[in-house]
């Protein structure tokens, strides 16, 4: 009777044990999947570059707008600070909304024409915005910053000529890490 008293007390533990490693591998927000995993890393790349990224005047909150059809930008719109505190408000535009250059500090690009992409980038001429971009493989034209989002890490190019067109300055390590992830394949 004893033994068969501690092999059920045993069994009700480990039962207990499972569902709770099971619910903790299901907790909402913490990524699981390929996919939940790259969205998180792609967040968290977002975070890294914005802490390192200056305006002419500091925003109070810095406002990231999110432009076209994304696929890693899900988790960007749970963001409310930055690490040193600083308010972060997401928003969703259209690419050719005119409120664009007086309402957003950072531009997340998902995927838009090239023609979509230059009148928006002329468009926003003298405003001091970061541009970051899901979609621009080469990182030739306009955006800053250009993700190369895979299963392990996001590497990311940064385009010169439009990070001196910005009005935004980054500091000089996230350079040199984009210029390294530009040499690797």
């Amino acid at each position: 009777m004893h033994l068969s008293y501690l092999l059920h007390l045993f069994a009700g533990l480990f039962l207990l044990a499972s569902s709770l490693a099971l619910a903790d591998i299901q907790t909402p927000g913490r990524p699981g999947t390929q996919a939940e995993l790259r969205v998180e890393h792609v967040r968290q790349t977002v975070l890294d570059i914005l802490s390192y990224t200056r305006w002419p005047v500091e925003p109070p909150a810095l406002r990231l707008c999110v432009l076209g059809p994304t696929e890693y930008a899900d988790s960007l719109f749970h963001l409310r600070q930055q690490a040193n505190g600083r308010r972060v408000t997401v928003s969703r535009y259209s690419v050719g909304d005119p409120l664009i250059p007086g309402h957003c500090d950072v531009i997340y690009l998902g995927d838009v024409t090239e023609a979509e992409r230059l009148a928006l980038f002329a468009h926003l001429q003298g405003h001091a915005v970061l541009s970051i971009s899901e979609k621009d493989g080469p990182c030739s034209t306009s955006s800053v910053f250009c993700l190369q989002v895979g299963d392990e890490r996001v590497r990311f190019n940064v385009n010169l000529d439009a990070l001196a067109l910005s009005g935004v300055k980054v500091h000089p390590a996230v350079l040199k890490l984009g210029r390294a992830d530009e040499a690797r394949p």
